[in-house]
């Protein structure tokens, strides 16, 4: 199985290193919104954007240097298949423990993390897709930010004598929360249809 998600597995990474500016992105207040932001960014050429909706644990295993397929390579494939599915059902679900014996191209979600099981429909086959619940940190410039740069150093918010003079903005915890894909997800992905056919077209492109 390692062999079959490889593939899917660079193009994640291809996503990560495709990202360079950073701008203030969308709030992905539920699974429905990711998927219309992962739509936008196919829609405007936007990896930043694709990347804005992707799991922590889905960007700490694919860094950069594990790249080898980028973003206008894979694009046009993954784009129009994210582009045409539709959400059937969006519920609560509760993680399976990672299993040891699975390869470790498939991503587990972080512990303890709220959890949503996404049903996507396209052509008439469905599969499960993961997504997770995450905080960002807060902005440097914001009150709850753990601490903020003075040139070339570094204060903790509780160091420093006037913090609210370089932290002046608020940032709450609720706009900051996200939903996020991990992808692949053993329990769902390693037999899904859609998966499958995903990876039958980048297999595809690869020996045309």
């Amino acid at each position: 199985m390692k062999h079959a998600v490889a593939p899917i597995s660079l193009l994640f990474a291809g996503f990560v290193a495709a990202a360079c500016t950073v701008t203030r992105r969308p709030q992905l207040v539920e699974p429905q919104t990711t998927i219309e932001v992962m739509r936008q960014a196919y829609r405007e050429d936007d990896s930043g954007l694709f990347l804005h909706t992707l799991g922590r644990p889905v960007l700490r295993e694919y860094s950069e240097h594990l790249v080898r397929v980028g973003w206008s390579e894979i694009r046009p494939k993954v784009g129009e298949f994210v582009d045409a599915a539709k959400v059937v059902e969006a519920v609560k679900y509760r993680a399976e423990k990672p299993d040891p014996l699975v390869s470790s191209d498939f991503i587990w979600p972080e512990p303890e993390a709220e959890l949503m099981r996404v049903r996507l429909r396209l052509d008439g086959e469905e599969e499960d897709f993961l997504f997770e619940q995450e905080v960002d940190d807060a902005p440097e410039t914001a009150k709850q930010a753990k601490g903020f740069w003075i040139g070339d150093r570094y204060f903790v918010r509780t160091e420093h004598p006037s913090p609210d003079t370089y932290q002046l903005e608020e940032s709450p915890e609720s706009e900051r929360t996200q939903w996020r894909l991990v992808f692949p997800y053993f329990p769902f992905q390693h037999d899904g249809p859609l998966t499958r056919r995903l990876q039958e077209t980048l297999n595809r492109e690869k020996t045309d």
